[in-house]
């Protein structure tokens, strides 16, 4: 059995939208007879120990939150602030996640696939400081290439649910 951690990000915790979503997702994980789920509503657990002790023992992630302000909620903002101690560890690395609400169009975002380069970057790479390695550098566009690379070769059954290819831009919103 593979272990799912879902984290709901929400606000509104246990009583919202994302809780009624995670059961279905439960159930729907409960059915592949190969993934059991724990699920942590973020706005009631405050102690990032017990989390990180979670993150340490899941197989993969769901991340689930509404959106506020055109981003997530605060909870799930916390816990990835809290997170960033786990970055590029085994913690997180290659684990699989889902994220439900944010919008990623089906694509596959590889880890260590991000970078965010800017002349204050640079010029601080021209100093002594110890926190050099914390900075993006250009060489790791090397990393980022890999990371995509293996990726585009890694031979997965995806599954995708039916779209309307004909309009895309129909309103649908009534007011």
């Amino acid at each position: 059995m593979k272990k799912i951690l879902i984290l709901n990000g929400s606000p509104s915790g246990k009583a919202g939208n994302c809780a009624k979503l995670i059961k279905l997702i439960e159930k729907e994980m409960k059915l592949t007879k190969s993934l059991q789920t724990e699920v942590i509503h973020l706005a009631s657990s405050k102690k990032f120990k017990v989390i990180e002790k979670k993150i340490l023992q899941a197989d993969g992630f769901v991340f689930l939150s509404g959106t506020y302000w055109d981003s997530w909620g605060s909870p799930l903002q916390a816990c990835l602030e809290q997170m960033t101690s786990l970055e590029a560890t085994s913690a997180l690395l290659g684990k699989p996640a889902a994220v439900i609400v944010l919008s990623t169009m089906g694509l596959l975002i590889p880890p260590m696939s991000g970078l965010v380069y800017s002349l204050v970057n640079q010029m601080a790479l021209k100093t002594k400081s110890p926190h050099i390695k914390d900075l993006w550098q250009l060489q790791d566009i090397q990393m980022i290439v890999q990371n995509l690379q293996v990726a585009c070769e890694a031979q997965i059954p995806w599954q995708a649910w039916p779209v309307d290819p004909k309009n895309p831009r129909r309103i649908w919103l009534k007011i």
